[in-house]
């Protein structure tokens, strides 16, 4: 499941429930949860304004309509890449792993 944390620094999409959100952070999994949660007009402009490659507004217009393509505009962001927890092999990783296996190793 996708959620997405809006915060003061743009939208985060997160893998996991949060443990805890933040003040002034809201958690959004759904099209009707992002119309329900308390945003001003101005702060939803601002969130579709910082999103890349979209049409830059200036006016709000119908706040129903841009919340929708809002919505549709985060759900098309690619995932983003998961962190790696896999450290480069040291040269002695590499000798140990050698030497593991089946056939061993030798020396030239």
């Amino acid at each position: 499941m996708r959620i997405y944390i809006i915060g003061n620094d743009g939208i985060t999409l997160c893998r996991e429930a949060p443990a805890t959100v933040n003040d002034g952070e809201i958690a959004v999994t759904s099209n009707e949860e992002l119309h329900a949660a308390p945003l001003s007009g101005k702060r939803v402009l601002a969130l579709w304004n910082a999103l890349p490659g979209v049409e830059k507004r200036r006016k709000i217009g119908d706040r129903e309509v841009l919340i929708d393509q809002l919505w549709s505009a985060i759900e098309a962001l690619p995932e983003p890449e998961p962190p790696s927890d896999a450290k480069r092999p040291s040269k002695q990783d590499a000798v140990i792993a050698m030497l593991r296996r089946p056939e061993g190793a030798t020396v030239d």
